[in-house]
C-alpha cells in the first residue's frame, strides 16, 4: 500500500503528488473506518472528511489559479473508484462537494466569488440538497424574487447529504420565470430553513442524509451563487447521469478483489472462477464507459452510456451477491463487510437515477 508523502504545501495541500496513489495511500484508514461510517450511531467523522482535505482529495480537478490541484477528470474518477470502494459513506459526503465547487468556478455571482478559493483548496466542505431539480412537474422548491435583488425559498428539498458535517449548503430553488436559483449558505438551520431529523436509511446511514424544509427562507443577493435556466441546467444534469459513476466502478473491482482474497484463503476454487469470469467482463465494461465519457464525440453515444451504466450496475449487484454465496454464513453477520457491500450495490442502483437510467438498469436485470 502506498504512503502518504511526508510534507505538505505551503497552503496545505499535497505537492506534486499523484492523487491516486494518494487515495490509495488512504485505503487502508478508510477501510478499518467503514463500518462505523455506515453505522447511524456512530457516523461519518469530520475530521476524516478534513484529513483526506488536507491530502488534497477535495482539490483534484479544482483550477490551480483558485488553489485547486488543476487535474483532469479520468483522475479524479480514479481517485473517487478508490475512496468509495474503500468507504463508501464517507466518500459518498465527500462527493457532495464537486457540485458547489464545479459551480462556483464558472460563476461570477457574489457567493462563487466569495468562497471559490476556499471550495477550491478543501478549507470550506460543501453539500447540496438540489436532486428535486432533476424531477418533471411542479417544482419542489420555489425561489421568489424579494424585489432587493435576493430571493425567498419555499418548498421541501428531500435529499441533502452531510448535515452537520459539512460547512456550506448549496441549495437551488426554481423561479415562476424558470430559472434555476443556486444560493450557497452555512450549513445549519436559521429563520425559514428546518433540517428533519437523519433519514433511517438501508445503507451508508452514518452520513446524516436529512430533508431540507424552506418556509419563505430569505436568500441575500450576496448569498447567490449562480442563476441558470431551468431547463437548460437540467438538459446539461441528462447529459451527466447516462455515464456510469466511478463509485460504483470501484465498489466492483472491490468485490472482486475480496471474492478472489475468499477464493485463496478458503481455498474455494469456485470463487477463483467466478472473480475471473467478473473480471473478464468488467475490465472492458469500464474502459469502454471510460472512453465514451471523455470522448469529444460523446453525444453521440447517450443510448450506449445509457446501457453501460446499466449493465455495470446489474454486474456489481450480482458481484457482492457471489461474494456473500462464496464466504457462506459469516457474510450474514451485522460486523460483516459483505452485506454491507451488498447495501452499497443496491444504493448504486438509484444515484441520480432518471426514467432513462431505470429503464436501461431494468434491461440489465432483464437480459444480463
Amino acid at each position: 500500500m502506498a504512503a502518504f508523502p511526508p510534507a505538505l504545501g505551503h497552503d496545505g495541500l499535497m505537492t506534486d503528488a499523484d492523487p491516486v496513489a494518494l487515495a490509495r495511500g488512504a485505503t487502508d484508514m478508510l477501510l478499518a473506518n467503514a463500518a462505523d461510517s455506515d453505522d447511524p450511531a456512530i457516523g461519518v467523522q469530520r475530521c476524516m472528511l478534513r484529513w483526506l482535505a488536507a491530502k488534497g482529495l477535495y482539490s483534484v480537478a479544482a483550477p490551480v489559479h483558485d488553489g485547486g490541484l488543476g487535474h483532469d477528470e479520468r483522475t479524479l474518477c480514479e481517485v473517487e473508484e478508490v475512496l468509495a470502494g474503500a468507504d463508501a459513506a464517507t466518500w459518498f459526503v465527500l462527493t457532495q462537494h464537486r457540485s458547489p465547487q464545479a459551480l462556483t468556478a464558472g460563476s461570477a455571482y457574489p457567493a462563487a466569488d466569495e468562497y471559490r478559493e476556499a471550495l477550491a483548496r478543501g478549507d470550506e466542505l460543501g453539500g447540496i440538497a438540489i436532486a428535486h431539480l432533476r424531477r418533471p412537474g411542479t417544482p419542489a422548491v420555489r425561489a421568489e424574487p424579494d424585489g432587493s435583488g435576493g430571493w425567498r425559498f419555499s418548498g421541501r428539498a428531500e435529499w441533502c447529504t452531510g448535515w452537520e458535517l459539512v460547512d456550506l449548503m448549496l441549495i437551488a430553488g426554481v423561479s415562476d420565470s424558470g430559472e434555476a436559483v443556486f444560493a450557497l449558505l452555512p450549513a445549519h438551520e436559521r429563520p425559514g430553513l428546518r433540517a428533519t431529523e437523519p433519514y433511517s436509511l438501508a445503507v451508508m446511514g452514518g452520513t446524516r442524509t436529512v430533508g431540507l424544509e424552506f418556509s419563505g427562507m430569505a436568500v441575500g443577493s450576496d448569498e447567490v451563487a449562480a442563476v441558470l435556466g431551468h431547463e437548460e441546467w437540467r438538459r446539461q444534469d441528462r447529459g451527466t447521469v447516462v455515464d456510469t459513476k466511478p463509485a460504483t466502478l470501484g465498489l466492483l473491482r472491490r468485490v472482486i478483489d475480496e471474492t478472489v482474497r475468499t477464493g485463496h484463503d478458503r481455498e474455494r476454487p469456485a470463487a477463483l472462477e467466478e472473480a475471473q469470469a467478473l473480471a473478464a467482463t468488467a475490465w472492458p465494461l469500464r474502459e469502454r464507459a471510460y472512453e465514451l465519457r471523455f470522448s469529444s464525440d460523446r453525444d453521440r453515444f447517450v443510448d450506449e452510456r445509457l446501457s453501460l451504466r446499466g449493465r455495470i450496475a446489474e454486474l456489481t449487484v450480482r458481484a457482492a451477491a457471489g461474494l456473500v454465496s462464496a464466504r457462506g454464513g459469516s457474510a450474514m453477520l451485522a460486523s460483516s463487510p459483505e452485506q454491507r457491500w451488498s447495501r452499497e450495490a443496491m444504493f448504486h442502483l438509484v444515484q441520480a437515477q432518471t426514467d432513462d437510467v431505470r429503464s436501461a438498469q431494468l434491461a440489465a436485470f432483464s437480459h444480463p
